[in-house]
């Protein structure tokens, strides 16, 4: 993972506190381990503890001698530089301090969508949350010094002057190269949690794209979910970045944000899952038989598509085309009599009855398939398939073409069988 240095640092409104290391965990207030950090920069005489985070995910979970009181933290480069990425009114909280080890605290800011206390010690109170901050400029002369920071406390006191009551350094990451993963979910109960037996997602494309503002929306790096749903971003650079789902907003609703800015792009691990479900549609194939027979027809009839139907390249077994004029036995004999010998016949058959299954709306154009071209809207392989028969309206054994064919064949096929749905 790369590394980030900051500082974090705590004021107190009331009463004096030495300044000590605070003790920076996790959310259940589980301690991130320690290294240490040589200072100053240019010239190490000395070293200090260094806390070690796997992401930007900090908590100050304080000990018991932090007295009652309102405080207010800063996060900060080496060179003292302002990391954090909130007002300093949304830095604010009351301490309360009950005197039996465990500390209570209340952000002072109603701003919606801050994070929320963690767990203090051993899960025992509450702890600060001081995320989220930005990445530290990288120091040339010390690369070991990448994705470090200060974190400073200080308690404001009653005169409206403040003190520093606490001092800690951290690193995200522990000096390779950042990840970003994650996994794209169907959100079935659109909750924007993936919950037991929601499952993962393939096929979706995840970018990671640089929010810097020499490079704003460059794409740095495409991926794909796998079988599971998982996508992983490897050896990420530092810089300002976002990870971003591309989603078909016409088929899918997102239950989660679909570009997440990531504080710490680079620094440590980052993961950010995506939910999704699948917009309301009609997806009920009917077969060429239902289409000729008396209750196709009647639809026929009734939604008068004949002339939809004469729009497309359908052909016959000699590869002529045909053109449905509404002769109701001519149609009829023409679905019955369609057969492989000339893959273009076969085809026309099931791309008619897939277009009859759309003007009948039992499916929509967005209903997607999985196909040997892989993932497939309907309306796409409509497409796909009436371009193939104005290309080769014969394509016997031997065709160069028939291949093509057969798998937009088997793809329609399977549809209008309901066999193939996603």
């Amino acid at each position: 993972m790369k590394t980030a240095l900051a500082c974090f640092s705590l004021l107190a409104l009331s009463g004096a506190a030495s300044a000590q290391d605070p003790n920076l965990a996790d959310v259940q207030g589980n301690l991130f381990p320690y290294a240490t950090i040589a200072l100053p920069i240019d010239n190490p005489t000395y070293s200090l503890p260094m806390t070690v985070a796997p992401d930007g995910s900090i908590y100050a979970a304080l000990d018991s001698t932090i007295p009652s009181g309102i405080y207010y933290f800063q996060v900060l480069d080496l060179y003292f530089g302002d990391l954090s990425q909130l007002a300093p009114g949304d830095r604010m909280f009351q301490i309360t301090n009950n005197g039996l080890g465990a500390l209570s605290m209340s952000r002072l800011s109603a701003t919606p969508g801050l994070p929320a206390v963690g767990a203090g010690l051993g899960g025992v109170g509450d702890s600060l949350p001081i995320f989220p901050f930005s990445n530290p400029a990288p120091i040339p002369t010390r690369p070991d010094l990448l994705c470090t920071g200060k974190m400073i406390l200080f308690e404001l006191l009653p005169s409206g002057a403040s003190q520093i009551v606490r001092i800690g350094y951290f690193r995200v990451g522990d000096g390779s190269p950042g990840t970003v993963s994650g996994v794209v979910f169907d959100d079935t109960d659109r909750d924007g949690e993936r919950d037991s037996g929601e499952a993962g997602v393939a096929g979706c494309v995840v970018k990671l794209v640089s929010n810097n503002p020499a490079t704003p929306g460059q794409v740095m790096a495409t991926t794909s979910t796998n079988n599971l749903g998982e996508y992983l971003f490897s050896n990420v650079a530092v810089d300002d970045c976002s990870v971003v789902l591309e989603l078909d907003t016409g088929v899918f609703q997102a239950t989660t944000p679909l570009d997440v800015v990531l504080a710490n792009c680079g620094c440590g691990s980052r993961v950010v899952n995506f939910g999704k479900v699948a917009l309301e549609t009609s997806c009920e194939g009917r077969t060429p038989g239902f289409w000729r027979n008396n209750n196709g027809v009647a639809i026929i009839v009734g939604g008068s598509f004949w002339d939809e139907l004469s729009a497309l390249n359908l052909v016959n077994g000699q590869g002529a085309a045909f053109d449905p004029t509404g002769d109701v036995q001519q149609w009829r004999a023409y679905l019955q009599g369609a057969k492989a010998t000339n893959m273009s016949y076969m085809l026309s058959a099931h791309l008619a009855a897939m277009q009859l299954n759309v003007l009948s709306e039992g499916v929509d154009l967005g209903c997607r398939v999985q196909s040997a071209f892989g993932a497939l809207t309907i309306g796409d392989l409509l497409f796909m398939a009436n371009q193939a028969l104005g290309v080769d309206g014969y394509t016997p054994v031997g065709d160069p073409n028939r291949a093509y064919q057969e798998q937009l064949k088997n793809a329609l096929d399977a549809a209008n069988n309901n066999a193939n749905w996603l």
